[in-house]
């Protein structure tokens, strides 16, 4: 163990945050994307202003900060017509490969005239998606940005640095998902192997507000101090949907207002002593935490085993 946790440090690192800055990081991000929608959306016949959201989805949403941490958002955007077109583009290999066997086997004008018998064109290829759309982000996001910061296209997430506008050592992150609010899905594509990844967060968000309701900031808190004494240890913030669900499980009469340090020490020996089968996911509270995919396609079981060890060399 090389951090020793005491009552001076646990008492340090939770006074150590500035919530104000979070929350002006958190307000330039939503202007900024605002904006950007309000522009795209006067230029494209697919996007509607008020078809977005927006939305924080690690430690970033609870404030539960870490030196580490990042400022991660969803960008989703609701429009099944974009969504078709963005995975047709990537059968461009795949129909001209077909194209020459056909072409090979029986002539290529009688294929030629059977694919326009069926309405098939080389057009549907060509349509907006969402590489357009992350492509549309970036251009119009740039405008509203000072010279001094960087956009970052990665496939499908956007990352943004800048001192100037957002603050130093600020990393921003923004996925550009297919979103359907009905069953309130985030999909993000792969454009390299033609694959949405779904992503769904359940009764998360809702889950959170309840503890955060019956517990105080002393729940926020407990949240922030495993993701500070993890990055200390490991180098890394560990899974939050694993952290926020071994926290949100522990009784709310654990959580004391007016102590940080005996609040930890009552919620690190409640989660040491728990039995991991038990908990259930944040996400769906009649899912246990290790059937939870946010958690099992992560691989951040191991998380668990790190979190547990590092409770256990604690010197209560």
């Amino acid at each position: 163990m090389k951090t020793q946790i005491n009552r001076a440090l646990i008492e340090s690192l939770s006074e150590s945050k500035n919530d104000e800055f979070l929350e002006f990081v958190n307000n330039v991000v939503f202007s900024l994307v605002e904006q950007t929608m309000s522009d795209i959306s006067e230029k494209s016949p697919f996007i509607r202003k008020d078809k977005w959201v927006l939305l924080p989805v690690n430690e970033n949403y609870l404030g539960a900060f870490s030196q580490l941490s990042t400022y991660d958002y969803f960008l989703g955007v609701e429009n099944p017509q974009l969504e078709i077109n963005s995975k047709s583009k990537k059968y461009l290999f795949k129909f001209l490969w077909t194209e020459f066997k056909a072409s090979w086997r029986i002539g290529k004008k009688k294929y030629k005239k059977k694919k326009a018998e069926e309405g098939v064109s080389i057009r549907s290829i060509e349509r907006y998606g969402l590489s357009d759309f992350r492509k549309d982000v970036v251009a119009t996001m740039a405008q509203y940005l000072t010279e001094t910061s960087v956009i970052y296209d990665y496939n499908s997430v956007l990352t943004l640095i800048g001192r100037d506008d957002f603050g130093s050592n600020v990393r921003i992150n923004i996925f550009i998902c297919a979103y359907n609010s009905g069953l309130g899905q985030f999909k993000i594509l792969n454009e390299f192997k033609n694959k949405f990844r779904i992503v769904e967060f359940g009764d998360r968000y809702a889950n959170l507000n309840y503890k955060y309701n019956a517990c105080g900031d002393m729940f926020v808190k407990m949240v922030a101090l495993i993701n500070d004494i993890f990055s200390k240890e490991y180098n890394r913030i560990p899974n939050q949907i694993l952290v926020e669900s071994l926290v949100n499980n522990c009784p709310d009469v654990l959580f004391k207002a007016d102590d940080v340090y005996q609040s930890f020490v009552n919620v690190a020996n409640f989660i040491r002593i728990a039995d991991p089968k038990s908990i259930p996911s944040i996400c769906d509270t009649s899912r246990m935490l290790f059937e939870e995919k946010l958690v099992l396609n992560a691989g951040a079981q191991m998380d668990f085993g790190k979190i547990i060890s590092m409770l256990d060399s604690f010197k209560f």
